[in-house]
């Protein structure tokens, strides 16, 4: 009976040992797989941190684009006015003498009040 109790515990001892070597290799599996899901989410963080700028950058130069056109329109129209007036000067001005007293009459009329 003796031979069979040391058995027992010799194949107790081995499948203890074989259950430690399990856990260690489990341990270190988790250990990989939680650095490679970092890596992933790192990789995929930056990702959409490029996806999100190039969209901001292509935003960004249809805006100054679209500004720049505006700027552009404004000066025209302002021109255009600029001449406009110019011309009516030239080729009036007895009348536009008469509408500037005009329009100085109503605004101190207006100021008086």
């Amino acid at each position: 009976m003796a031979t069979s109790t040391s058995t027992t515990s010799s194949n107790g001892s081995h499948a203890k040992e074989a259950i430690d070597r399990e856990v260690e290799t489990l341990k270190d599996d988790i250990s990989k797989l939680t650095q490679q899901v970092a890596s992933l989410v790192s990789a995929t963080g930056n990702a959409a941190y490029r996806r999100a700028r190039k969209n901001l950058d292509g935003v960004l130069a249809d805006a100054s684009g679209k500004g720049q056109e505006a700027v552009d329109a404004v000066k025209d129209v302002t021109s255009t006015i600029g001449d406009a007036v110019e011309d009516a000067v030239y080729k009036r001005p007895v009348t536009t003498l008469a509408m500037a007293a005009g329009i100085g009459f109503l605004i101190g009329a207006i100021w008086r009040r």
